[in-house]
């Protein structure tokens, strides 16, 4: 009985980790972004181990960033100028962080300072009102490419 018990606060924690993650991929989603962090978020919160934690939220960031480019593209809204720099800095560079071990008393703090900074970023982004913007240098764009290809 108490193996039944076991297996049915097991479903209802998977249930509500599926919950979380669809809620979380629609709200990144709708705003054009692949929803990486809160999956990360999610599953820290519900106590998922990080080598568990990678994968899967890799592979989610993939396919919801896939669909919303895919959109984005069909409705003309992608500029492939400023796509090529970032994708050829980040692919290396996301290679080199993907061969990096972090032990979980890193790892964990290094994730949740990140994902501090993203909701600090999502809020602050909110109230900018730019209307006009130049595209950044190439070396600029180069940069932030392996940053983010690093950290990711």
């Amino acid at each position: 009985m108490a193996s039944r018990n076991r297996g049915c606060r097991l479903d209802i924690q998977i249930l509500l980790i599926t919950v979380c993650i669809f809620l979380g991929a629609v709200l990144y989603s709708s705003v054009g972004h692949g929803g990486a962090s809160a999956y990360l978020a999610i599953m820290a919160l519900f106590g998922l181990a990080p080598e568990q934690m990678k994968p899967a939220a890799l592979t989610l960031n993939i396919l919801v960033a896939g669909l919303g480019s895919w959109r984005y593209l069909r409705a003309g809204l992608f500029n492939f100028r400023l796509f090529w720099p970032l994708v050829l800095a980040s692919a290396p560079m996301a290679f080199v962080g993907g061969s990096i071990t972090l032990d979980a008393r890193y790892y964990q703090p290094l994730v949740g300072m990140v994902l501090l900074y993203a909701a600090w970023h999502f809020f602050a982004a909110g109230r900018e009102k730019a209307l006009t913007h130049r595209p950044p240098p190439l070396f600029v764009l180069l940069l932030c490419g392996a940053l983010i290809g690093l950290l990711s």
